[in-house]
């Protein structure tokens, strides 16, 4: 099985078992959420592709992902200067992220 998902803005190609990361999802670990939004589903014989996103009734499965762990993604740093002016600005990120293994 093979779809393609849209979790938090950004799709995903996603397998049975696969483990995805994504921007954070509030819930809480081990928790289990239903995706909702799915844009293309091939079974191994038929291909279902949504217009924008397809009937989840209609697919037969019950596609939910598994929230394994919290964690952040690496430093980001963002370093502007201004040669010979004395400006120099330097800003950093961490993103918030979620591990999630669908289940289809």
């Amino acid at each position: 099985m093979l779809a393609i998902v849209e979790i938090k803005g950004h799709q995903y190609t996603v397998k049975d078992g696969q483990v995805i990361t994504t921007e954070k999802i509030d819930e809480e670990p081990g928790k289990e959420i239903e995706i909702k939004n799915v844009l293309l589903h091939y079974d191994g014989k038929e291909l279902k592709l949504g217009k924008p996103y397809l009937d989840p009734s209609s697919l037969n499965i019950n596609l939910r992902g598994k929230i394994l762990r919290h964690f952040k993604g690496p430093k980001i740093i963002d370093f502007k200067y201004t040669p010979k002016k004395r400006y120099r600005k330097k800003r950093g990120h961490r993103q918030e992220l979620t591990e999630l293994q669908i289940l289809f």
